[in-house]
């Protein structure tokens, strides 16, 4: 491999310091030029590099609330071009946009009740299968899963029970009660008496525990919580 070509290898290894200052919050706005001179005795080729920076590419969601923070879908990385002294350019590595999603639904915030529950509770199956299906169209399990879900977005979250009319399945909404630590939940049921509640004019959702015997349980009773929307449906 000619030696300019090694010199352009290790200038681009050098900027790759630029990406990592981009991800810290800084943008790239001007082009960073380099100039090698190729120290071979048979050519003397000087040539120009230059790091191209990426683009922000904005995908606006209408299933996301505006008041919800952006999310990041991809980070983007610069590119690197080199110009030989006869003119003429290639491109060594293509940019990659830098990608952000959007919320524009209208805000959703409600005040209404809290409650717990679990799957032995009077009226309940006991079984612990859930009203909502997965994405995948599978069920989902109190007894056999846990009252956690792992949602591809938020991570692991708690589950809830509401009013799928207002809240469709795969709603995903930050719960503060004032007693606990404020926490995400996603809705995975529903039932009638949170149903009921819509009818009336209030919301109330319905915290969900492995068994009704849980000693915290108590501590979801609030009649005055919060309930950010941050994620409408799947």
């Amino acid at each position: 491999m000619d030696i300019y070509l090694l010199q352009i290898v290790g200038n681009w290894l050098s900027m790759l310091a630029v990406s990592f200052i981009s991800l810290l919050g800084f943008t790239v706005q001007d082009k960073n030029v380099i100039t090698s001179k190729n120290t071979s005795y048979t050519k003397a080729t000087t040539i120009v590099s230059s790091v191209i920076p990426y683009q922000t590419e904005y995908i606006y969601n209408y299933n996301i609330p505006s008041n919800s923070d952006p999310v990041v879908i991809a980070e983007g990385t610069v590119g690197l071009s080199y110009t030989y002294a006869n003119g003429n350019t290639k491109m060594i590595v293509e940019p990659t946009n830098k990608i952000v999603e959007i919320g524009v639904a209208q805000s959703s915030t409600y005040t209404g009740r809290l409650t717990g529950y679990g799957p032995d509770c009077a009226g309940c199956s006991g079984t612990g299968n859930l009203a909502c299906k997965l994405p995948d169209g599978n069920k989902y399990s109190l007894v056999n899963n846990g009252a956690t879900y792992k949602d591809d977005q938020y991570g692991e979250v708690r589950i809830l029970a509401a009013d799928t009319t207002i809240f469709p399945c795969g709603s995903i909404i930050m719960v503060d009660n004032g007693k606990i630590d404020p926490f995400m939940g996603i809705v995975l049921d529903t039932g009638f008496s949170v149903k009921n509640a819509t009818l009336n004019g209030a919301i109330w959702l319905d915290l969900a525990y492995v068994t009704e015997n849980d000693p915290t349980i108590g501590e979801s009773s609030s009649q005055n919580t919060k309930y950010t929307v941050q994620r409408l449906g799947w």
